[in-house]
């Protein structure tokens, strides 16, 4: 795992990449959550969708809060653009998008990292050069 102020972020992060975990089933639908949710980061972050990576690990054993009702853990990574507004945006867009599929917003963590430019790779080298 790569470290971002001392926080482990998944070693396979983007900028920005999320990466979600929930006991859903998506169903034919994951592909358009995905793009959903790509478009929702950077509305909100401000950053080209060329960039965004997010994939959802669905159908999970999992529970929150001792209950196997519907869930999402999320770990989000990015290159800046985390703040108190573009990570409440996030988190709300997200939530909405998993809403038809029985989540309710009281069920769902996404944690957000500040990766530093030199803790993430792309193109054969980090973007600290």
């Amino acid at each position: 795992m790569a470290m971002s102020a001392g926080v482990p972020c998944p070693g396979d992060v983007g900028d920005p990449s999320l990466i979600l975990t929930t006991n859903l089933d998506l169903g034919d639908q994951k592909l358009d959550a995905m793009k959903a949710i790509s478009e929702a980061i950077s509305k909100h972050s401000g950053k080209p969708e060329t960039y965004i990576a997010v994939a959802i690990n669905d159908g999970v054993s999992m529970i929150f809060g001792g209950s196997d009702a519907p869930t999402a853990l999320g770990i989000y990574c990015s290159l800046g653009s985390i703040s108190k507004e573009i990570n409440g945006g996030i988190t709300k867009d997200v939530t909405e998008i998993l809403e038809p599929f029985g989540l309710t917003q009281d069920r769902i963590y996404i944690n957000f990292f500040d990766v530093e430019r030199s803790n993430c790779g792309w193109n054969k080298k980090t973007f600290a050069g």
